[in-house]
């Protein structure tokens, strides 16, 4: 049964993977990804996704997403042209510059982030995805699933907070995206698509958050330890 406080994390990353394929290791934002698409929600304004650009650093641009009382989820359209099981490593560089005020993942009232990276793997009639999200109250470590009209799963994994926002500091974050699934739902998914989402509109506030770029690594490999030692 679905939840409708928890529509942001329900109906914007509900896409079919079922068609068409975008190869990629790492995905930048010099421009929008050939493909790539906002979807808001119905009756809400749409929250503003656009690339800027690094005003310290020439030729360099980022991916900006900037809500007022709004919401939305730039996705992907589609999966990916990347396997899970050689390369489960997700990383990715991004920031919060305006949280917003009161937004609580935990309470399906307040349930808006200034930023959410959500990978996403199933058909039509049934999805789960994992969401990093960067939360205001709840803080980092917080965890959650909601279950969305019997179609769709979401794990979602707070790991920033208010604390965390100085409106300057960039973080690179890294998880281990084929453990979480396999934790989360039981098996590695073999495609996955990507959605990002930025939304205030149940705080009726404004947020604003940038992200440079994704990738998707190897593991590293574990070096034996030696047991001898040398006089």
């Amino acid at each position: 049964m679905k939840t409708a406080g928890h529509s942001i994390r329900c109906g914007c990353v509900l896409f079919c993977l079922l068609a068409g394929t975008a190869s990629a290791q790492r995905i930048t934002f010099q421009s929008l990804p050939a493909g790539w698409t906002v979807r808001g929600k119905p009756f809400t304004k749409a929250a503003i996704f656009e690339i800027q650009d690094d005003p310290a650093t020439p030729g360099h641009r980022w991916l900006s997403g900037i809500s007022d009382n709004a919401s939305a989820t730039l996705t992907s359209g589609g999966p990916l042209d990347i396997d899970l099981k050689k390369t489960p490593i997700l990383r990715w560089r991004w920031r919060a510059t305006v949280l917003p005020q009161g937004g609580d993942g935990r309470d399906p009232k307040k349930d808006d982030q200034a930023i959410g990276i959500y990978i996403s793997s199933g058909g039509r009639f049934k999805q789960q995805s994992i969401a990093y999200c960067w939360e205001t109250q709840p803080p980092a470590g917080s965890e959650g699933t909601v279950q969305c009209a019997r179609i769709l799963t979401v794990k979602w994994i707070a790991l920033r907070d208010e604390s965390h926002a100085d409106g300057e500091t960039f973080f690179i974050e890294e998880r281990n995206l084929a453990e979480d699934f396999k934790k989360a739902f039981g098996d590695i998914p073999d495609r996955i698509g990507i959605g990002i989402s930025c939304n205030s509109q149940y705080t009726g506030t404004r947020s604003e958050a940038q992200l440079d770029w994704i990738e998707f690594v190897e593991a590293p490999v574990a070096v034996p330890v030696s047991d001898t030692t040398c006089d």
